[in-house]
């Protein structure tokens, strides 16, 4: 049977430590898109979305484009910036008529000025406008934080699996299949959410490695028993600080509501049994460098955890250039500095002129001071690229008027926009083959990982300064429950290990 579905997709992973406050421009920046333009954004592509698209389209359903807004992570967002969002996609909830079923692309760690759990009051504003009988079904990001406002709020919620996140398509594929069931009466989800007081930095709960590795395998198995629809486990974004943040798992059972609280709890548990597994081995930015100098392959990729933009720090961070320079390091690329001064001075001296000036550390004092460079301008470029790595396949993407400078054999890449620069394709965009370098600096915590994992000699990942640390007692929390893990002594399990979760 053909179905009408109302898509859309808002998201933000906010980082409550950044000094940026997230309003309008920063959605517009990255992506801003409405009616038809989403579709055709997002058909093609290896994201949540175009997996939905195409699922669709095979069954021939109708599709109602709605509101697509992201923002690179950051700061709170604005309070009026999120009334805006949430009243376009409204406005499109209006105008459409005769819609079977919702679907929405959230992130679950966005926090708004005095609105905390963001999601949570989106989705209840929505579930009052259509009522109770009108399936919601939502995708959430690994690193969401998992309320109950959400859970209540929405029929289905489905998190991405992996981390690095590389199987958007198939959860929005999965997330078409199984809305279709709810609509066809063949199955009525049952929830049930755990959150254990476990709150980990993002580096040690990637799920190819250790304790999530061990928790998604199981959560995964539960998916293969009979009646269960879906068991997500989620690494949680501390680095919002809200009551709710860190891990979770959230159980869906063909309406058997017990089920799921068994499922749900064990994993809970579990995690519990485990908690001292969630470490990071990093290295001191000189030490790091040392390392990557002695070892004797390439290319050695850098990690520079702690100022991942990908988790709302600034990006332009200077710890690596500064220790690379100091160690007299040659033949490295760093990806990214942004730093909009330094390319507005680049492209007015020109390709070859040479640049003289300081390059980061201007967004915050956070993340290092800034480093006086001198070297030529080596390159200009329109920033803009296509992802052709396991991550947003086919996406084109800018990262703003950008500049190649070369200083003492280092290559910098300094661009306007902040963003994650997970794949290989920013380099080559602006002539810099990563694999013919010896060492290359990459500003994320661990999605770089889908790309540059299968083409690295030695990965390092590097303890610089920077408010995505996985070094949480660096962070002053306000609204984090406590006690909780690893920022707690652990003598608090009896707790809520009886509770509902």
């Amino acid at each position: 049977m053909r179905h009408r579905f109302l898509i859309g997709q808002l998201s933000h992973e906010t980082n409550a430590f950044s000094p940026i406050r997230t309003c309008l421009q920063h959605f517009q920046q990255r992506g801003f898109l409405e009616g038809p333009a989403l579709l055709e954004h997002f058909t093609g592509t290896h994201t949540t979305l175009g997996g939905f698209i195409h699922a669709a389209l095979l069954q021939e359903d109708e599709l109602i484009p709605s509101l697509s807004a992201s923002a690179v992570p950051s700061g709170l967002v604005a309070r009026d910036t999120f009334a805006i969002l949430m009243q376009r996609l409204e406005d499109y909830l209006d105008a459409a008529s005769g819609f079977d079923a919702i679907f929405l692309v959230l992130h679950g760690a966005m926090v708004a000025e005095k609105i905390p759990d963001a999601e949570g009051y989106l989705l209840e504003r929505l579930r009052r406008r259509v009522g109770a009988d009108m399936p919601i079904i939502c995708t959430l990001d690994y690193h969401a934080n998992v309320t109950d406002r959400m859970v209540e709020n929405a029929d289905l919620l489905l998190g991405l699996n992996t981390y690095p996140h590389v199987d958007g398509w198939e959860r929005g594929a999965e997330a078409h299949h199984l809305a279709k069931a709810i609509l066809s009466g063949a199955i009525t989800p049952a929830n049930f959410l755990v959150r254990p007081p476990l709150a980990p930095g993002v580096v040690p709960a990637r799920t190819s490695w250790g304790p999530m590795e061990q928790l998604m395998n199981q959560a995964l198995a539960y998916e293969m028993e009979p009646g269960v629809i879906n068991v997500s486990a989620f690494g949680g974004f501390v680095y919002s600080d809200i009551f709710e943040a860190g891990l979770s798992f959230l159980a869906t059972v063909d309406r058997n509501r017990e089920r799921a609280r068994t499922i749900a709890q064990k994993l809970g548990r579990e995690a519990w049994r485990i908690r001292h597994e969630f470490q990071a081995d990093l290295k001191p930015p000189r030490d790091a460098v040392q390392a990557a100098l002695k070892h004797p392959g390439h290319p050695v990729i850098l990690a520079d955890v702690a100022d991942n933009t990908g988790g709302g720090a600034s990006g332009d961070g200077t710890a690596l250039l500064a220790a690379l320079l100091e160690e007299g390091a040659r033949n490295a690329a760093i990806v990214t500095i942004p730093d909009p001064k330094a390319v507005v001075e680049a492209f007015a001296i020109g390709v070859g002129g040479t640049y003289a000036g300081y390059v980061g550390g201007k967004i915050d004092d956070q993340h290092g001071p800034p480093v006086w460079i001198k070297g030529p301008v080596r390159l200009l470029s329109d920033g803009r690229f296509v992802y052709r790595g396991p991550m947003s396949t086919g996406l084109t993407a800018s990262m703003g008027r950008t500049a190649v400078i070369e200083t003492n054999g280092i290559a910098i890449i300094v661009n306007e926009d902040r963003f994650q620069p997970v794949d290989p394709e920013v380099a080559r965009s602006v002539g810099i083959e990563p694999l013919e370098k010896k060492i290359v600096v990459v500003k994320s915590a661990v999605h770089y990982r889908a790309s540059y994992e299968p083409i690295a000699s030695k990965i390092i990942e590097v303890d610089g300064p920077g408010l995505s640390s996985p070094n949480l007692e660096r962070f002053s929390f306000r609204n984090l429950r406590r006690p909780i893990f690893p920022l707690d002594c652990d003598d608090f399990e009896g707790r809520w290990q009886d509770d509902d979760g």
